[in-house]
């Protein structure tokens, strides 16, 4: 007689695809190597996370998801809760509001997990107290949570996970040639979107520190937002049109971290900071903030500053292309410390959230 399976529907609401919906790919790839877990996944028409786990063979519920309560995504949720799952995993805040809705529609509703990557106050903490659990991403996330009157019981920590499989090449020479690195000199750069938390404006400002000594060194950021115009203004007025590029996105950029002398995240908020965990299992050496779950990652594996602080994150940054030995050291201080991130780590604890919100054991084990 098979084993019954352990039902997971996920749900996510976004049209792009950022770090939050690469960890929910990077989940569904994890629980597709459990042979007794059955997972579908309810996301945005035409999205990329759609398609990228339609073609890994997840069972994909797609919906027209316009607006946070989007009567076309709402019908559809309903649709989809009326299988019996053992958990529904809602993966942002859009998604644990109407899977909180739909559920109320059905007999005999599953156990709802609530995935919070971001360490923004959550506008309506009512709706999320009413999830059996949240996952954290981070600790300093689960502690904004506790602040907003959230039951710390109810929280669990689990932190973001890379496959370092994704990585591989490290070093291909994309991202050199997209920031107009020539062979020789030094790169430094940062990955993010183009938004006001990343804080990349501290980011040019450090680099025209570094840029009045060194001419050996090029700056750059691969990513797109809405304040590339203003960005580009600042690296003109910092008189560094020659010297840093706003590089867009470069499609798999992460499996070209290796080409990076310097990994620079200068965020001044971060849940935990999937990019960097991804620059760890590069060995790439890292200059980073203490914004936000970043303070759990570094450890000893790299310097934390405080956000905002150009002089500082210079100081750093200088230091390391100044001696190759330490940048040496600390690129393999960041890769060993990367393993407490790996993605397995990410599923199992995963699996053991839902094993506890649905009383009853979740496979563990993957195939071997």
């Amino acid at each position: 007689m098979s084993k019954q399976p352990f039902r997971v529907l996920h749900i996510d609401s976004a049209r792009e695809y950022r770090g939050g919906q690469n960890q929910v790919r990077t989940l569904m790839a994890g629980l597709i190597r459990r042979p007794h877990v059955h997972q579908a996944l309810v996301a945005n028409r035409g999205s990329r996370l759609a398609g990228v786990a339609a073609a890994s063979g997840v069972d994909v519920r797609s919906v027209r998801w316009r607006a946070a309560a989007d009567p076309a995504a709402f019908r559809g949720l309903v649709r989809a809760f009326s299988e019996p799952w053992d958990v529904v995993h809602a993966h942002d805040s859009h998604a644990v509001q109407l899977a909180l809705l739909a559920r109320a529609m059905v007999g005999r509703p599953p156990a709802l997990v609530a995935s919070r990557r971001v360490d923004f106050l959550t506008r309506r903490p009512g709706i999320w107290r009413r999830a059996e659990r949240i996952i954290a991403v981070s600790a300093y996330i689960r502690d904004i949570l506790v602040r907003q009157g959230i039951e710390r019981s109810r929280i669990e920590v689990v932190r973001s996970g890379i496959d370092p499989s994704d990585l591989e090449p490290r070093s291909t020479g994309v991202l050199r040639a997209a920031a107009g690195a020539p062979p020789g000199q030094a790169l430094v750069a940062a990955v993010g979107a183009l938004v006001p938390h990343k804080d990349h404006a501290t980011f040019i400002r450090a680099a025209a520190i570094v840029a009045a000594e060194r001419r050996d060194v090029r700056f750059a950021v691969f990513g797109a937002g809405p304040l590339r115009d203003s960005l580009a203004a600042l690296v003109s007025e910092s008189g560094l049109e020659d010297r840093f590029r706003l590089a867009g996105e470069v499609a798999n950029a992460v499996r070209s971290l290796g080409d990076l002398d310097v990994f620079v995240m200068p965020s001044r908020e971060e849940g935990l900071g999937t990019a960097c965990i991804e620059a760890m299992f590069a060995g790439v050496p890292i200059v980073a903030t203490s914004a936000g779950g970043l303070k759990e990652l570094a450890g000893d594996a790299f310097p934390a500053v405080e956000p905002g602080d150009p002089a500082t994150l210079a100081r750093e940054i200088d230091r390391l292309l100044a001696d190759p030995a330490a940048r040496e050291r600390a690129g393999a201080q960041a890769l060993s410390r990367a393993e407490m991130f790996s993605a397995e780590m990410m599923v199992h604890g995963t699996l053991d959230c839902y094993a506890r919100v649905a009383r009853r054991p979740a496979p563990r084990e993957p195939h071997p």
